[in-house]
């Protein structure tokens, strides 16, 4: 059982890096679940999940995934969790959320768990650090900089007209209970 998990991941980094999604899709259950910091929701279903993949790389003509250590795997050998890190120059538009061309390169570590049922990937989860990925596009100031802090003033803005909002709210609806 341990090759068969070990090489399901060796067949997985492999299928990703060259863009194989058919292959890659022959390795997930049909109902598979991938969640990823980058997006509101979820992607449900096969479909969805390679679409969400190949909209990931896309940007990324020369991306490349590599291993930071080994892959662990659970005890019941049905969970595979593994850090990473991503490098690419970004040469297309990034859909969603539509950031543009920069032609920068980018460099992300992460980690991502993937459960298996019956030898195919039934959830993917990714973490890393998105406010990594938007600095290096240009989508979020650097830490520290004078654009970071107006970014800042302008969020202490909208939560007091958050709060505005809230107090006003609950003051209408006092004034109908009485």
């Amino acid at each position: 059982m341990a090759d068969a998990v070990d090489t399901f991941f060796q067949r997985w980094l492999e299928a990703s890096n060259a863009g194989d999604w058919d292959r890659l899709g022959d390795m997930m259950r049909p109902e598979v679940v991938l969640t990823d910091p980058m997006a509101a929701e979820p992607a449900v279903g096969r479909d969805a999940v390679l679409a969400r993949a190949r909209a990931q790389y896309a940007p990324f003509p020369d991306g490349v995934v590599t291993m930071v250590g080994e892959p662990l795997t659970s005890v019941d050998r049905r969970s595979i969790a593994y850090r990473w890190h991503f490098t690419g120059r970004q040469d297309r538009e990034v859909k969603p959320p539509g950031f543009a061309a920069t032609g920068r390169r980018v460099e992300l570590d992460g980690a991502s768990f993937i459960e298996l049922v019956e030898g195919r990937a039934s959830r993917i989860s990714m973490f890393y650090d998105s406010t990594t990925v938007a600095r290096q596009l240009l989508a979020a100031p650097s830490a520290g900089s004078p654009l970071e802090r107006l970014v800042v003033v302008a969020q202490r803005a909208r939560v007091a007209v958050e709060r505005a909002r809230v107090a006003v709210g609950r003051a209408r609806a006092g004034r109908r209970r009485s």
